[in-house]
């Protein structure tokens, strides 16, 4: 079972594609499901899971991205929004209040990682040690912090355009048709990933498009 658990639609405020297309092309590409994790935002995630109703052999799993002190934190299985600006270990206290899982998001990426200190005080379950916006060094980086801490792994695109999507995934051992059988499958570290981390290509995109946004905002991260 193949998942991509890190992409963004437009209610994240650096991304223009609808979530109903984000689901359309995850079906495309033969993906099993898909995370819809906008930016202190649960909308998104919303309107895939109405939209996906209708396929039997496809999963939309509840997801955010928020954004902490430190940096960024996924959040799956989350029913309510959880406050941008708190401490990594409370945002991870708070998504697993509501039955959900916490992921230290690309934790060695220079915009928005958590870095290594807070990603391991922050106790997470589980790392995201392959996102195809990081560069191979910070994933290779994530995944021997992975391997160190005994933690579960996740793999997403990360996408933001609709080329992204899948370009680097999570692989389950078996087919599981419902949400919290899946995050069950995260903290028993019964994945592994597949795909590809951020090529030269990628980044003449990726680095004007987030200098560019950066400036926008004043100089704040999302």
């Amino acid at each position: 079972m193949r998942l991509d658990m890190h992409t963004h639609s437009s209610y994240s405020p650096d991304s223009r594609l609808d979530p109903v297309m984000i689901v359309k092309r995850a079906r495309e590409l033969s993906l099993d499901g898909v995370a819809i994790t906008d930016h202190n935002a649960t909308e998104g995630a919303k309107r895939a899971i109405d939209y996906a109703r209708q396929f039997r052999d496809f999963v939309v799993i509840r997801a955010v991205e928020v954004s902490t002190a430190e940096g960024h934190v996924l959040g799956y299985g989350v029913t309510e929004e959880i406050p941008r600006g708190l401490g990594a270990k409370e945002t991870v206290e708070r998504i697993v209040a509501q039955g959900g899982v916490a992921v230290a998001a690309h934790p060695y990426r220079f915009w928005s990682g958590l870095g290594e200190r807070a990603t391991v005080e922050a106790e997470f379950a589980v790392y995201e040690v392959l996102n195809a916006r990081t560069l191979g060094r910070g994933n290779r980086k994530a995944s021997r912090l992975a391997v160190a801490n005994s933690t579960g792994r996740t793999g997403g695109s990360d996408g933001h355009f609709i080329d992204e999507i899948g370009v680097a995934v999570t692989v389950l051992e078996e087919r599981l048709e419902k949400e919290d059988d899946i995050l069950q499958a995260l903290y028993r570290k019964r994945t592994s990933v597949e795909g590809k981390s951020r090529g030269a290509r990628a980044t003449m995109r990726y680095v004007p498009k987030c200098v560019g946004e950066w400036m926008t905002r004043g100089f704040r991260r999302i």
